[in-house]
């Protein structure tokens, strides 16, 4: 299975970057905050990195002795470096600004909604195949198995449809903002939060094509 993104929040900005158990246990402090300042350009030396209320301070240890998982969120505070207090933004610029927050909204609302039932589908989906579709259940009375099956096929079914219903529906939200040309900052976040939200649909149907596959191979 997957192991979902951590989520870097950096004020109304979120990163999603791609770290499993093992990145986590192999993967330094000192290590990600330079992760942090390439994708954000806030100096390392000059960020802050709170997980679960708690400031991230030895740049040696590894991010799994601060307990961080996959999927969690990592908060940042600092200022990219160059940033002036006080320097007014170009019309053209709070415009721009105004559809990146819009684009991270939709986004950020998927992914509160969504993150942990995803996870929630994925894992039921492939303890439902190990456990129903496998055998291991077999000596269960007949009758008895097949509703607790149909039970179980249910709950997926109706996860699935509603993770997909909000995806589609956070896809559309995001394809009706309007970006013009010039607005290259806000086309690039619109991309990357379809290419997101995109590959969790994609997750989710090969997860849905697996259980299938295996009911038609036990039905055989």
């Amino acid at each position: 299975m997957t192991a979902p993104p951590l989520v870097l929040q950096w004020g109304r900005e979120r990163y999603m970057l791609k770290y499993d158990d093992e990145d986590l246990r192999d993967t330094t402090l000192g290590q990600f905050k330079e992760v942090c300042r390439e994708v954000t350009g806030v100096p390392s030396n000059g960020m802050k990195l709170i997980f679960s209320g708690a400031t991230m301070k030895d740049d040696a240890s590894p991010l799994a002795y601060y307990s961080i998982y996959p999927g969690a969120t990592i908060k940042l505070i600092g200022r990219k470096e160059g940033a002036e207090k006080g320097v007014p933004a170009t019309k053209e610029e709070r415009e721009e600004n105004a559809l990146i927050h819009k684009i991270d909204d939709i986004a950020n609302e998927a992914t509160d909604i969504l993150s942990s039932r995803m996870q929630a589908y994925l894992a039921d989906a492939q303890l439902y195949m190990d456990q129903f579709l496998s055998g291991a259940m077999d000596g269960l009375d007949g009758d008895a198995l097949s509703e607790i099956k149909a039970t179980e096929r249910k709950k997926l079914n109706d996860a699935y449809m509603f993770i997909n219903e909000t995806l589609m529906q956070a896809l559309l939200k995001i394809d009706g903002i309007q970006c013009t040309p010039d607005a290259e900052k806000a086309r690039q976040r619109r991309r990357q939060a379809v290419r997101l939200l995109q590959s969790w649909m994609d997750q989710m149907d090969r997860k849905r094509e697996s259980v299938k596959q295996a009911e038609v191979t036990i039905s055989q």
